[in-house]
């Protein structure tokens, strides 16, 4: 079966495989592991803060500010909370930019470290989730076993160090009636430097010293955060990123697809995913002209699936483009969001596990930002899996405070 022009890989052929070592990456990955109360400060409206779920629900219109504004807060203490060290919480709305330039409302987590800011005052760190679906439902805030408030997650460590630390939920993610832009480079990217900026408003002892923590779906997101953190927020005064196992390949899978390559028995869902995220972020992608009627009735039900689940009724991988479906924009939405496609002025630590489907393209990935002039050190972990354990995590962490500190990087790259 034909699906219109062309859509070879460039060059090796051996990439089909790598391709389908994505979809088993995104299919497998999950959220990272996850004094005097602070005030309202940076509250764009006195009205009383919504209970439940309807904290979700962003006011109409949006209140004016800048991006990073809080439009709401309330104190976040789930039962799974196991943080030691004395902190409080919030669950955050506040105001970012969508992928059409307008405002829009994005949530999160900020946890603050209790008791006055040191001399200098506090670094931030934001910690970026990997894959836990796309629909309002599936952000960590909205699901708190998987909100990282424990002593061994990211967030209980970097805690430790003294850090603010935020978790943004992502555009669409959280916050209702917007869909969300999954691996959207900007889009991720304006989430989690706007949830920084909205940290310094909650936390007045907060700096403008970021690092920023992501695996996976949050990898990506940490990558193009350091891509545009300089012309999108250069009151931020980026450190460095830790982008853990990447998500990357994902603009080769249309081309899986249309080729009929047996590889993409399995994946419909991962495409789905994509052609959401894409047509979410860009209107020129359009599932109806690309889908057949089955498989847009899938890309449909994945807005509403349980988080993190599968869709048992999805259609064959054969049945699932459009005979000669016209891929361009779909493709190019794709690739301007690939994760070989940032260029990067703070230094990088790539952590990759052995054991991680993604391990071979991600140490070429690596290669390719070190040509790009990237400081980047490349860690290998022979025995980790996709999501990396306590020692990799602790030596992550300590990479970020090295660079907090000021502490100086070999230049180049280090494998």
């Amino acid at each position: 079966m034909s699906h219109g022009q062309s859509h070879r890989l460039p060059g090796r052929p051996a990439r089909w495989a790598a391709v389908a070592a994505l979809a088993a990456a995104l299919t497998l990955s999950g959220c990272t592991r996850g004094g005097a109360e602070p005030g309202p400060e940076g509250r764009t409206a006195s009205a009383p803060v919504p209970e439940g779920d309807a904290f979700y629900d962003p006011p109409s219109p949006l209140p004016p500010g800048k991006p990073g504004t809080v439009i709401r807060q309330r104190p976040y203490t789930p039962p799974e909370a196991a943080l030691t060290l004395p902190s409080h919480t919030f669950l955050v709305m506040y105001l970012s930019t969508g992928t059409d330039g307008r405002p829009v409302a994005a949530s999160g987590l900020v946890t603050v470290p209790d008791g006055p800011a040191p001399a200098g005052g506090r670094p931030v760190a934001a910690v970026d989730h990997g894959t836990m679906g796309i629909g309002s439902a599936c952000a960590p805030s909205r699901i708190p076993a998987f909100a990282g408030l424990q002593d061994a997650s990211p967030v209980g460590k970097l805690l430790a160090r003294g850090f603010v630390v935020v978790q943004p939920d992502y555009i669409g993610l959280g916050v209702t009636g917007i869909r969300h832009p999954y691996l959207n480079g900007r889009s991720a990217a304006y989430a989690t430097l706007d949830m920084v900026r909205a940290a310094r408003a909650i936390d007045p002892g907060a700096t403008a010293t970021t690092l920023v923590y992501g695996g996976s779906q949050g990898g990506h997101a940490a990558l193009w955060s350091a891509h545009h953190a300089a012309s999108y927020a250069p009151d931020i005064d980026l450190k460095g990123v830790v982008a853990n196992a990447p998500a990357v390949g994902f603009e080769w899978m249309p081309a899986l697809f249309a080729q009929q390559d047996a590889m993409a028995t399995g994946y419909t869902g991962i495409l789905l995913l994509l052609i959401d995220g894409a047509a979410a972020a860009d209107p020129a992608v359009k599932p109806a002209e690309l889908l057949t009627p089955a498989g847009l009735a899938a890309a449909e039900r994945i807005w509403t699936l349980p988080c993190m689940g599968a869709d048992p009724d999805l259609p064959a991988a054969a049945d699932i483009l459009r005979p000669g479906a016209d891929l361009a924009p779909l493709d190019a939405a794709l690739k301007a969001s690939a994760t070989g496609e940032v260029a990067v002025k703070v230094p990088v630590l790539l952590p990759q596990g052995g054991n991680d489907v993604l391990s071979n393209l991600n140490q070429t990935l690596a290669r390719e930002l070190c040509d790009k002039g990237t400081d980047l050190e490349f860690k290998y972990y022979a025995d980790e899996g996709h999501t990396i354990g306590d020692a990799p995590l602790d030596d992550a962490v300590a990479w970020m405070e090295a660079r907090r500190t000021g502490t100086p990087t070999t230049a180049g790259c280090r494998f």
